[in-house]
């Protein structure tokens, strides 16, 4: 007897229907012969058809659509299921049995078959890996929270609106029958309005079209969604973790040369200089060097760095003929000054 196995995610109950009926109706209303109440499940979602020997399933035109072994199905076309096939639709799967020993073999299976077991553990682990690290979209409110996107390296583009025909479809009278399409680029992931009555924004910014980023916020009239791209690098935080590769070396005051001399000529002024001594007389015979203090032969010795001299000032730093100057055209000036207030009062 042909069987759809029913189970709601995260749930470990669930129940059994004997596909009895030629046409089995999968929908939220209760006039439907498999009722799935959740409110992202449409009135009459998808149904079961039966043609001689073989079972079809078939989407009813529903909002959120119909996936058949992982895949949406088209709209009112008919797809033939085959002994273990999974329907989901929502949160609910649909495993479908032609026969009682079907079912009763692959319990043993799932049971006994240490290998088979392993291989739907490690199926189910590459899943959630790999879903970890592909860019996702998420909606934070509306009918749909919750409901989250994958772009996989398969999926080009997507359009997002009312219609049931998107494929990413929303029931919000917010949205546009075709509010806005995203697709994958060289370079990132683009999304575009396609001119919504509502508009399309990027962290609270009308945009046409952009680029997304990791963490950007989208809205589509006033439904948000959250998008993560766990590919893409923050290059903010690196360069706040990686310190520079070079850094210039730490330098001390006191080697610096001349640092000191400067620091006292900043304080005040240097005091007087000491005249300078006046050469001994040098003996016949003796040497420049001899008489400097030193030996032929040794290391002379350096001269000292020199003094800083505080800068003289401007009056003292003139000749006599420069102020000369400076005072005739002074003189000049006030003279020319004197004339021109006379003729005025004139």
């Amino acid at each position: 007897m042909p069987k759809l196995i029913i189970n709601e995610r995260g749930k470990k109950e669930g129940w059994t229907h004997e596909c009895l009926e030629e046409q089995i109706t999968i929908g939220r209303m209760d006039e439907n012969i498999v009722v799935l109440p959740v409110s992202s499940v449409s009135r009459r979602h998808a149904q079961v058809v039966r043609q001689e020997e073989n079972f079809f399933v078939i989407d009813l035109g529903s909002g959120n659509g119909t996936m058949l072994n992982g895949t949406k199905i088209r709209s009112n076309e008919k797809h033939l299921l085959r002994n273990n096939d999974l329907i989901s639709i929502d949160a609910y799967d649909l495993r479908f049995y032609l026969t009682d020993e079907a079912l009763e073999s692959s319990y043993n299976q799932e049971v006994t078959d240490s290998d088979i077991l392993e291989v739907k553990l490690l199926k189910k682990v590459i899943r959630a890996l790999d879903k970890e690290i592909v860019p996702s979209l998420e909606v934070l409110n509306g009918v749909a929270e919750g409901k989250k996107i994958y772009f996989s390296d398969e999926m080009g583009e997507l359009v997002i609106g009312r219609d049931p025909s998107c494929e990413f479809p929303i029931n919000e009278f917010v949205m546009s029958r075709k509010h806005a399409k995203i697709s994958k680029r060289w370079g990132g992931i683009v999304i575009r309005d396609l001119e919504s009555k509502n508009g399309t924004f990027i962290n609270n910014r009308r945009v046409v079209e952009e680029f997304l980023h990791d963490g950007d916020r989208v809205a589509l009239g006033t439904i948000v969604f959250m998008f993560r791209n766990p590919q893409e690098i923050n290059l903010a935080q690196l360069s706040e973790k990686i310190p520079p590769k070079r850094t210039p070396a730490p330098v001390k005051p006191h080697e610096i040369p001349m640092a000191e001399e400067e620091a006292l000529s900043e304080e005040g002024p240097l005091p007087e200089e000491a005249p300078p001594e006046e050469e001994a007389p040098r003996e016949e015979g003796e040497s420049p060097l001899e008489a400097w203090g030193g030996e032929e032969g040794a290391p002379q010795r350096q001269a000292p760095y020199p003094l800083h001299m505080p800068k003289r000032p401007l009056l003292k730093r003139l000749t006599p003929v420069e102020i000369g100057m400076i005072g005739l055209g002074a003189l000049v000036l006030i003279f020319a000054f004197i004339t021109v207030v006379n003729l005025i009062f004139e």
